[in-house]
């Protein structure tokens, strides 16, 4: 094959497969912006706050005002033995206290004695206090203070959801950032190794060049085409991980859609703030999702050991109901026109006591033992996590600082190389050097180029990790 048509073959397949029209720069902070406001995932962690405010609803309904009614009648052969009937509200207080209000009215030949009414029928305001089990707390109270630590649990697992998934985002937006780098490097090589072959090839037409020089300079551009077409292909992958994360209105970008997006430089992908490792572990049980719901574990845990610890006392409920004739309540009569309130209060009511104790109290006992054990073991299993997560933060912070550190030097390499085929390149126009060392040069340099990419974007990955493993990718995006 002629050198004319091979170089004409070269370009032609490169601009074919290189042929892109990028609009505009995609930045990670847009990215993972738009992933925590449309992806499933970030919409169910959303979802979770809601969750939240409904348990917390449901709990409050044990203490809603309740309207009742009950009504009965009996009648046989043509006699109606009795017509009860009985309406009213009850209120549930959160200090322990019932209050009622209702109206009842009672008629028939056969009604049981205790059952009489006045004849307009009877009003009734009562009181139902618990002395000792259940003065301080009960079932209703409990429940609320355990959907109300839901509700931060919830917040907990909302905010480890978010933590995870903009890390995951975070990770493949880097990859799709790496892959477009090399894709350049590699673009750019390709591109030089061709311009050199066409230079040589002239040169060897007018007889300044031996044949072997386009052989060598041609091998080169084969080899570079070679890895040309690897980096398009994982840069073809890395772009439909972006489309399989990037969500609008609710639906995922098809994965046969334009794709004109470009990363931000490498360098620029990731700008957060570089603190010390202090600064993380400071706070860690406050901040990391993890710790979070394990605090609020223990916290729903002594809830439950207060209401068990409440059903050691014994059940002692007060109660007290004004009975009114009618809807009138004063017990005035023609002998006693006036009467105090003391006197009024104990005229026409009805009072009771109810008192119960179990003896062995062994239901309870095992309540609060099991309640114990449970403790012991969320309290052991939170300083496992709480050690897990501050070794994982600070191996994350350790390759970080080997990653920044090796940058540094990866930065004098590259200009120590490019520095290197410069003075070869002079050699050569010189006479004193040859293709092969400028194609060796040339190949260290673009070589180390690629790994210095790699090694920005591992820099990027641990400085996401690094805030991951502190549960604080939510609060920066």
């Amino acid at each position: 094959m002629k050198p004319t048509i091979i170089a004409f073959f070269l370009l032609f397949f490169a601009e074919s497969m290189l042929a892109q029209t990028l609009d505009s720069v995609l930045t990670l902070q847009q990215f993972l912006s738009n992933i925590k406001q449309e992806h499933p995932v970030a919409r169910n962690a959303e979802l979770l706050l809601r969750q939240a405010e409904a348990q917390v609803r449901q709990a409050r309904g044990a203490f809603d005002p309740k309207l009742f009614s009950d009504w009965q009648q009996k009648s046989f052969d043509g006699k109606r033995y009795y017509r009860t009937g009985e309406m009213g509200a009850k209120v549930t207080t959160q200090w322990g206290m019932e209050f009622k209000a209702s109206y009842t009215n009672a008629s028939g030949s056969f009604l049981n004695p205790e059952e009489l009414l006045p004849d307009p029928g009877q009003a009734v305001l009562g009181l139902s206090i618990p002395l000792l089990n259940g003065l301080f707390f009960d079932a209703n109270r409990a429940g609320l203070n355990s959907a109300t630590l839901d509700r931060d649990g919830l917040d907990a697992d909302r905010r480890g959801l978010l933590n995870d998934l903009l890390l995951q985002a975070g990770i493949t937006y880097l990859n799709w950032t790496i892959a477009y780098n090399q894709l350049q490097v590699t673009e750019q090589a390709y591109q030089l190794s061709l311009t050199r072959f066409r230079g040589i090839r002239e040169s060897y037409f007018v007889g300044d060049k031996p044949a072997v020089d386009t052989i060598e300079t041609f091998t080169q551009v084969q080899n570079w085409q070679l890895e040309l077409n690897d980096a398009l292909t994982v840069y073809r992958n890395a772009s439909l991980g972006m489309r399989a994360l990037r969500w609008n209105n609710g639906r995922p970008t098809p994965a046969d859609s334009p794709w004109n997006w470009q990363p931000e430089r490498l360098n620029q992908a990731v700008q957060l703030p570089a603190m010390p490792i202090d600064s993380f572990t400071q706070g860690l049980e406050l901040q990391h999702p993890d710790l979070r719901a394990l605090r609020v574990d223990l916290r729903q845990l002594d809830v439950e050991r207060k209401l068990a610890a409440e059903q050691f006392k014994p059940r002692l409920d007060f109660s007290y109901n004004l009975l009114g004739r009618g809807f009138d309540f004063s017990p005035a009569t023609k002998e006693n026109p006036t009467l105090t309130l003391t006197e009024a209060l104990g005229t026409n009511f009805k009072l009771g006591l109810n008192f119960s104790f179990p003896l062995l109290l062994r239901k309870e006992r095992g309540k609060m033992e099991l309640i114990q054990i449970k403790q012991l073991q969320t309290g052991n299993k939170f300083d496992q996590k709480r050690i897990e997560i501050e070794n994982k933060l600070r191996s994350y912070f350790n390759d970080y600082e080997n990653t920044r550190q090796q940058i540094q030097r990866y930065q004098v390499l590259v200009r120590n190389l490019q520095a290197l085929l410069q003075a070869e390149q002079r050699k050569l126009e010189a006479g004193e050097s040859s293709i092969f060392l400028i194609n060796s040069r040339e190949q260290k340099l673009i070589e180390t180029q690629l790994k210095f990419n790699k090694l920005q974007g591992e820099f990027a990955k641990n400085l996401l990790s690094v805030y991951w493993a502190a549960g604080r990718l939510p609060l920066l995006f």
